[in-house]
Parts: structure tokens; C-alpha cells; sequence
């Protein structure tokens, strides 16, 4: 079925809602080239691009009231809030609105930052804030409460593959009836011990190669869908989800479909073939749940012509697909799982 995105929101480096990410595609459409820059102070700059500010969420609610609340969920409450705005829906969500939070590390990366290197000073500095936001529904249950909503709510952790899992599962809960609309969204927060485990990473896998790799980021994104309703015929929707693994295949792409990946060019390679394709990750850089990213940015191109020409200018999918624009967002793991969500309008 078709599952039509009605608002969406997003935080990341580059600023907060669809119009920041617009501009950030309009004045960077591509990487900039810049093999000089490298070192540690290159590293520092471009780890203070992907950081996420979110200022913002303190015009919305009172600061008395975020007070207990991390940088972790404070980047999707203010997701959430900025999708509602985008959708129109000041008045608040229906009260029987689903929740589904997808995460890769979940708010483990803020407490790997805070923790002491002496485990006994850990112990002793111990906060019981700290621990109740540790635990991986806390996203969820802060914009339930702060929402007031009451349907059905669900947090996914499954690394790469969270966020197709979970708009999965949000289709899923908008066929079998549960709810009429599906809050769905994705967040990872940037930690210093992932920076460096990927600098390890990356070192390992290009060696000498001379590749730049995009380095990590944090964001939230999230997405109002419903069933049907008076915006349908303006709004993309979600098309399909595909999922498989390296020695499994349980969808193809649907022909002339354009892709967002979050890697470089082999990484666009899908089932042996590479379809016209972009990468945006130089805006908000890699992290497990960047797949939601991609889907924000899927969704403004539909929206804006003239910015779906200008990120695939060589593209010319014919009449079809003037006729059924689709573009699909592809996130691989390093196991060789993989996710496809196609979203069209």
C-alpha cells in the first residue's frame, strides 16, 4: 500500500527543517574537492559541520521542561516538532498516533562520551538521569509525553537496516488498521569513541587508496504518514521497502528509479548493476541511521522539480517515469545486508 508522507522534519549539521536541507542541496550539490585539507585539524572541522544544534527546541518548549532531556532526544523531539510544522497540524497529532524511533547506537554513544576512564570515579559519578536516558526507548517515550500521543510505539535497533525496519513496520500498522497515522523517524547522535572507531576503520580499508571518506555525523529525521487524506494527491508517498542480504534477494528496483546512497560509487552498485545515483553525505556525513536523511532528501526532490533536475542533471528517465517520479534511497551494511526504500509521488 501506499503510505503517504504528510510532514517531515529534520536535524543535522547543515540546520533544522526541509528548507535548510534545500539550501545546503542548492549551495552543494556535490562534494567540494579539496584533497588538502587532512589532519587532525581537517578531522575537527569537519566533526564541527556534522554537529547538530538544536537551539531551536527551546522557542518551542520551555526549557524547564527539557531540562533532564540529552542532546540524543533533544535532536528528535525537534524532528518531530518540525514535521508536524511542515504538515500543517499545529492543533498536535491524533491521539491514536503511532511512534516508531528507529536507532543504530541509540543514546549509547552519549554515555560511552560522559563515561570516566577510571571505572571507580564512573561508579561514584553515576546519575540517575544519565541512566534513565540510556536505555533505548527514551527518544520514544519523550515525544510521546511531550506529543500526547497514544498509540502504539515502538523503537527499532538494528544498526544500517533500522530505519527500513521501521518504516516497515509503520506500513504495516497503517494496512492492519492500528492507526490512521504513523510518526516514523531515525536518530543517531555523534560520539567521540564512533569517530574514532571509524577513523580505525577507515584507515584499515582505504590504506593507501588516497579515498576521503565522509566522516561521521548525527541527525534525526522524521515523517507524519497516513493512510489517504486531502493532501494525498500533493504528497510523496512511500512506494516500497525492500530488504535482503548478500546471498538473498527479496526485491528488485523498480526500473528507472533514481537512487540516493549514503557511500561512495561501488557502494551504488545494487544487484550488478549502478542506476543514476547521488550522495549527499557530504551534508550531513555517515552514521548508521543516515538512511533517514536520504529520505528527507528523496522527499524534497519530489517536491521541487527543479531541484531533482539539478541533483541528476544526466538523468532521463522518459515518459514513465515523468509519468511516476520515484527515487530510491539505498543504505548497504557491512555485512551485506541491505535496505531500499522507494519513495514516489
Amino acid at each position: 500500500m501506499k503510505a503517504f508522507i504528510r510532514g517531515a522534519g529534520v536535524v543535522g549539521g547543515f540546520g533544522c527543517g526541509l528548507s535548510s536541507l534545500e539550501e545546503a542541496i542548492r549551495k552543494h550539490p556535490v562534494p567540494d574537492p579539496d584533497p588538502a585539507s587532512s589532519g587532525s585539524s581537517a578531522e575537527a572541522a569537519a566533526v564541527a559541520a556534522f554537529t547538530a544544534r538544536t537551539d531551536l527546541l527551546d522557542q518551542l518548549i520551555p526549557p524547564r521542561t527539557l531540562r533532564r532531556v540529552d542532546p540524543y532526544a533533544r535532536m528528535a523531539i525537534l524532528a518531530s516538532h518540525l514535521a508536524l510544522e511542515d504538515a500543517g497540524m499545529g492543533n498536535g497529532l491524533p491521539e491514536n498516533t503511532g511512534l516508531v524511533v528507529a536507532t543504530g547506537m541509540g543514546p549509547t554513544a552519549n554515555t560511552l562520551d560522559l563515561q570516566a576512564a577510571d571505572v571507580a570515579v564512573t561508579d561514584l559519578a553515576l546519575s540517575p538521569i544519565l541512566f534513565s536516558n540510556s536505555v533505548q526507548n527514551a527518544a520514544a517515550a519523550y515525544i510521546s509525553m511531550l506529543l500526547k500521543i497514544r498509540g502504539p510505539s515502538l523503537s527499532i535497533n538494528q544498526y544500517e537496516l533500522a530505519v527500513p525496519l521501521a518504516f516497515q513496520t509503520a506500513i504495516d500498522w497503517l494496512e492492519e488498521g492500528r492507526t490512521e497515522t504513523v510518526l516514523v523517524g531515525s536518530i543517531d547522535c555523534f560520539s567521540k569513541a564512533l569517530h574514532a572507531a571509524s577513523l580505525n576503520c577507515r584507515d584499515l580499508k582505504n590504506a593507501d587508496s588516497g579515498q576521503r571518506a565522509v566522516p561521521v555525523g548525527e541527525g534525526s529525521t522524521f515523517f507524519i504518514l497516513t493512510r489517504s487524506g486531502a493532501q494525498a494527491i500533493r504528497c510523496p508517498f512511500v512506494q516500497q521497502v525492500h530488504m535482503g542480504g548478500g546471498s538473498r534477494q527479496d526485491g528488485a528496483p523498480i526500473p528507472n528509479t533514481l537512487t540516493l546512497h549514503n557511500g561512495n560509487g561501488q557502494n551504488a552498485d545494487f544487484m550488478g548493476q549502478i542506476p543514476a545515483h547521488a550522495n549527499f553525505a557530504h551534508l550531513y556525513g555517515t552514521f548508521p541511521t543516515s538512511m533517514g536523511m536520504d529520505v528527507a532528501a528523496a522527499t524534497l526532490l519530489l517536491r521541487t522539480e527543479r531541484l531533482l533536475r539539478m541533483s541528476f542533471p544526466q538523468f532521463d528517465g522518459g515518459p514513465a517515469f515523468r509519468e511516476n517520479p520515484r527515487i530510491g534511497c539505498l543504505k548497504k551494511g557491512e555485512t551485506g545486508d541491505w535496505g531500499m526504500i522507494v519513495i514516489g509521488r
